[in-house]
């Protein structure tokens, strides 16, 4: 019986990925059924939805789609795909008119997206949120989560945490230096007085969160700081490999990448360091620490950011043991 869900989530990065799980997980609980997730590799989503109750399939997308023979491919790939799941609906997570008309091909009944500029055009007035071509944008997390509660007619779409067994070691945080990009990197020397404020509190052990564009940054930090403190290093590591000690860390604090927002997901209150991007609200569990209000945002703002208000923050909302 053709009954199955489907999600298409391509993202833009995995960080932006995973923010849209509560997403996920609200249409699989109000269905009653299991999705097949439909993304692009980069966002690692077997690693950690592997063992949660509301993935059946997982399907993923080629990162590659530049260039002409390399777009054909992944549309052809992803119509296969899709044909193969004999899908009755699916919720579009993007705003590609592309992936609604791959849909159509592959004879999807019903077709949800955000109807984004010329998207809009392709999708039954039903199965949109934006009214029109010339609608305002919003918040990308809010307007997916706008466009559930019509398609389900549900009131809210809660945060919902993804499940783990583990205990949280009330000593270890997680220290994220990993980012896509130098805008959004705080910098070593203020990561390694933060450490030493930390371990003033008794904060013991350190998981530094970095990618492979970080192993200098990560080797300075454990390098000056003090020998007593127990660290692990992230950089050459899987994000499967990560995971384990992710899960049972009292904490996060640092740069707002996709590590951060695992951190979210995972149930942990998490300060983000923010620069060039707003804060986001999808969470109760995220703190921001922003650049001031009256100075423009631009790409050197997270520069602007002192250890003494990063520091202010943390000891205003961090609760001891």
């Amino acid at each position: 019986m053709k009954d199955s869900i489907g999600i298409l989530a391509p993202g833009k990065g995995w960080g932006n990925f995973v923010s849209y799980i509560s997403c996920f997980k609200t249409i699989s609980e109000n269905r009653n059924k299991k999705v097949a997730l439909i993304t692009k590799k980069f966002s690692s989503a077997r690693s950690y939805l592997y063992d949660q109750n509301f993935v059946e399939k997982f399907i993923e997308i080629p990162d590659n789609t530049r260039g002409i023979i390399n777009k054909i491919k992944s549309v052809i790939y992803i119509y296969k795909e899709l044909k193969k799941l004999n899908l009755n609906e699916i919720f579009i997570f993007h705003s590609s008119p592309l992936y609604v008309i791959i849909s159509y091909l592959a004879k999807i009944n019903k077709i949800y997206a955000p109807g984004i500029k010329y998207q809009n055009f392709f999708l039954k007035k039903k199965f949109k949120y934006y009214e029109s071509y010339k609608s305002k944008l919003i918040d990308p997390v809010e307007e997916s989560k706008e466009l559930i509660k019509k398609i389900l007619n549900i009131k809210h779409v809660p945060f919902k945490i993804l499940k783990y067994d583990g205990k949280i070691d009330q000593k270890k945080i997680a220290i994220c230096v990993a980012c896509s990009g130098y805008e959004r990197q705080w910098g070593s020397e203020n990561y390694i007085k933060l450490i030493k404020y930390l371990a003033s509190l008794n904060y013991q052990k350190f998981l530094i969160l970095s990618g492979k564009d970080q192993s200098e940054i990560e080797n300075e930090i454990i390098e000056k700081s003090d020998k007593k403190l127990e660290f692990i290093k992230t950089s050459m590591k899987k994000i499967d490999e990560v995971i384990v000690d992710l899960k049972n860390c009292k904490l996060l604090i640092g740069n707002d990448t996709g590590f951060t927002h695992l951190a979210i997901a995972y149930g942990k209150k998490s300060f983000v360091i923010l620069g060039d991007c707003p804060p986001h609200t999808y969470s109760d569990l995220i703190i921001p620490i922003d650049k001031d209000e009256n100075s423009p945002r631009t790409s050197n703002s997270i520069k602007s950011t002192t250890y003494e208000k990063v520091v202010s923050v943390f000891n205003k909302h961090e609760n001891r043991y």
